[in-house]
């Protein structure tokens, strides 16, 4: 056998595999959720993003390490391998790899083969994920804040739930944009039209803000308003009273943070991190975090009433998500501006991919 051919040959076959994937799954360069941090513990993980197979395992300093998840040496799967020394160890002749995916010892031999690495991933473990990196070898700009998870005890109450969804990460997160489906599939009474701004990059702080704001060449944000009739129906069944209703959208390509206000008062706050897995294949991960009135029962009260409207309302997109077919419509009207000009943004993001 020719070494050097063969050798050739796989690079090859494996650049065009990348090539293929990446264009088929169309992500953006961005910030992902690859895994609640409490689906990660001390033995390794098999996971599959972005349409390849990887592996998920924490290092000596229990920090979250994702890579490519067959060996380099004879591709055995690290998943079912195990942590030796700070190390993922494979199962088949115990290579071992750092978190950087360097291979840092091969049984019974000095030397290790230049080839011996495993593609890794930047990671982050904050507000209850673990986070991944996606479009290039580093990250072009930092994860959001999102400082309200980590002020749970003090000022907010938290609610999380995911959803398994046959769509795209974009699908999902431009769905915030289209302001008109409140009404038409929420069921949202309005007694006025739906007013939407669309902010641009310098409008970094807003009256309304607490959150810090995205780096702004990463950064889609909106401003909805408008004056309600009442709640949607949980809202209602509750008792609950409001006039006027405002959410501020702020997204970047792989998440976005929503802050809703009633009457002017910030109520909850959500973060939404997607976990593209193929091509039509996705997880939305939402972190509700309802604002705390200081009234023992007015809190319980607003988190039932907030958790429910939250939860109810994603399983309403679930079956439009899950039935959409990405390759019909055009025929777009005044209210589907916002979700087009979002659309634009995320391709430039597409476009950075490396």
């Amino acid at each position: 056998m020719n070494t050097k051919l063969e050798t050739v040959k796989n690079s090859k076959l494996t650049q065009l595999e990348t090539e293929v994937n990446k264009k088929a799954m169309n992500l953006a360069a961005s910030w992902y959720v690859a895994l609640p941090s409490k689906a990660l513990g001390k033995k390794p993980k098999e996971i599959e993003l972005f349409g390849l197979p990887l592996v998920a395992w924490r290092d000596q300093n229990d920090q979250p390490v994702i890579m490519q998840r067959h060996c380099s040496h004879m591709g055995a799967s690290l998943a079912v391998g195990k942590v030796v020394d700070g190390c993922i160890q494979c199962p088949f002749h115990h290579w071992r790899y750092d978190s950087s995916g360097q291979c840092v010892f091969v049984t019974s031999l000095n030397e290790i083969p230049p080839k011996a690495r495993q593609v890794n991933y930047a990671t982050a473990e904050r507000y209850g994920y673990i986070w991944v990196w996606y479009g290039s070898e580093t990250p072009l700009f930092p994860l959001p804040e999102f400082p309200a998870a980590e002020d749970e005890r003090h000022n907010y109450m938290s609610f999380r739930f995911t959803d398994p969804t046959t769509t795209t990460p974009r699908r999902v997160l431009e769905n915030g944009y289209d302001y008109y489906h409140f009404v038409t599939l929420h069921d949202v009474k309005v007694s006025e039209p739906i007013k939407i701004t669309l902010l641009t990059t310098d409008q970094q702080y807003l009256a309304q803000q607490s959150e810090p704001p995205i780096q702004k060449e990463a950064r889609f944000a909106a401003l909805i308003e408008c004056s309600l009739e009442g709640l949607d129906p949980v809202a209602r069944a509750f008792g609950f009273k409001a006039e006027n209703f405002t959410l501020l959208i702020d997204s970047w390509c792989g998440g976005q943070k929503v802050t809703a206000f009633i009457d002017g008062k910030e109520i909850y706050k959500t973060l939404v991190g997607m976990t593209p897995i193929t091509e039509n294949n996705s997880v939305q991960n939402i972190l509700v975090m309802v604002k705390k009135t200081g009234k023992f029962w007015q809190d319980i009260f607003h988190y039932v009433v907030f958790s429910l409207e939250n939860r109810i309302g994603a399983k309403q997109d679930l079956p439009i998500y899950d039935n959409i077919n990405p390759n019909v419509g055009g025929a777009y009207v005044k209210h589907d501006l916002a979700v087009l000009k979002y659309r634009e943004f995320h391709q430039r993001w597409v476009d950075q991919v490396e």
